[in-house]
């Protein structure tokens, strides 16, 4: 796909005056201008004479702190949910208890490690999936290395690398108890990778399900009692809405300070209702515009949804995003030229990777960093729409191992 190819004109003549996209062209597009900004940064920084700061660091590996010690207080018979900022289902606490041996320092220097090697793999699954060239993988890699939610997840340790080995090995896998373990597993580690179970109920692959649902009763099993405390949980976080490091589009209303005119609580549960239905019908809308297209291209579709779903989404599960980058490009090169909604996408993706901390990090003043806190869920808004109004062109994919049918 690296060539440029000639288009026929309706009537069947070469049209040489235009060249059809590749993949590698709009790769290196979304590439340019990432990149850009970090030369932007590096002139201010020049400038200035200050240096940015790309993610606020608290400590080393801020969240797996948290997965640490809530897993040690599980371990000690203590709620996990009571002493630390734990806040996803119980079985996440296994991601840590490999861990508990080293100690807390190491094993975040560990999982660090782990979380790099899993998030390499991840990536060059999906460029094997989608049959990217060399050059076309490095610059999908060098896209990645530079992209926000990439380096804040790093930085901060989250689940949401292993997150996306698991989504993709859920998708892509060709064996069904596979791909059915390795997304009940998901759903245990994080509840958003919960709505790909839409597409496949849609598809009527009622085993499948049946069996996502048995093996995530076997995972919540021996952590039973945890579950009231999780929902308590969610409850709290659900209340937490943060203008500053928030992908979902209600970080909007929270960088403006629209929050504090509907601090009062009918107002503030309403907004919530009318984003919630909003989001709903979204997803619904792109589900029935895609109806004929592959389970695989629904479900990864889907992967917007999970990075706007209310009401706090942290930068780090944007790295959801890079899989759908896979797909519109193969998308975009198929037609030859990028529509408006495949510019709209592009865009958006782009505003999700803007390095919003390093931004603020030179502009104190507080308008300045509420518009930087408003660039990540303005995109995450342009990404989802331009996939509510356009849907796919693919049917099948091309390698069978991505078909639903397996």
């Amino acid at each position: 796909m690296t060539g440029s190819k000639l288009r026929l004109s309706p009537a069947g003549r070469t049209d040489t005056k235009q060249s059809e996209i590749t993949v590698e062209t709009v790769l290196f597009y979304v590439f340019y201008a990432l990149f850009a900004q970090l030369l932007l940064i590096l002139f201010i920084l020049l400038i200035s004479g200050q240096s940015p700061v790309f993610v606020q660091r608290w400590v080393f590996q801020l969240d797996f702190t948290g997965f640490f010690t809530a897993t040690s207080d599980w371990l000690h018979g203590v709620n996990p949910y009571l002493r630390t900022r734990f806040f996803t289902p119980p079985p996440s606490l296994l991601t840590a208890l490999p861990f508990q041996f080293f100690g807390l320092g190491l094993g975040s220097l560990f999982f660090l490690v782990i979380d790099l090697a899993i998030i390499f793999t991840s990536l060059n699954y999906i460029c094997s999936c989608f049959k990217m060239t060399q050059r076309e993988s490095n610059l999908f890699f060098a896209i990645s290395s530079i992209y926000f939610p990439v380096i804040f997840l790093l930085e901060r340790g989250n689940l949401d690398g292993i997150m996306l080995a698991l989504i993709l090995v859920s998708i892509f896998a060709k064996n069904r108890f596979i791909k059915s373990f390795a997304l009940s597993l998901s759903i245990g580690f994080k509840v958003y990778s919960i709505l790909l179970l839409a597409p496949i109920l849609l598809a009527r692959l009622w085993k499948q399900v049946m069996a996502v649902m048995l093996f995530l009763a076997l995972l919540m099993l021996p952590f039973h009692a945890l579950v009231w405390n999780f929902f308590l949980s969610q409850t709290r976080r659900t209340a937490e809405v943060l203008g500053a490091e928030n992908i979902c589009p209600v970080g909007i209303l929270s960088s403006v300070n629209v929050t504090e005119v509907t601090q009062h609580y009918a107002l503030s549960h309403a907004v919530t209702l009318v984003y919630l239905a909003l989001w709903v019908a979204s997803y619904a809308f792109m589900l029935f515009k895609n109806r004929y297209s592959d389970l695989t291209v629904k479900s990864i579709y889907s992967l917007a949804w999970m990075t706007a779903m209310p009401l706090q989404v942290f930068p780090y599960t944007g790295v959801l995003l890079l899989p759908l980058l896979a797909l519109k490009c193969r998308e975009i090169a198929e037609r030859g030229l990028p529509t408006l909604l495949d510019r709209l996408f592009l865009i958006g993706f782009c505003l999700v990777g803007f390095q919003q901390t390093a931004f603020s990090s030179y502009f104190h003043f507080s308008s300045a960093v509420r518009i930087f806190d408003c660039v990540n869920p303005i995109g995450t808004v342009l990404v989802i729409v331009s996939l509510a109004l356009q849907s796919s062109n693919r049917n099948q994919l091309d390698d069978p191992g991505m078909s639903a049918a397996e």
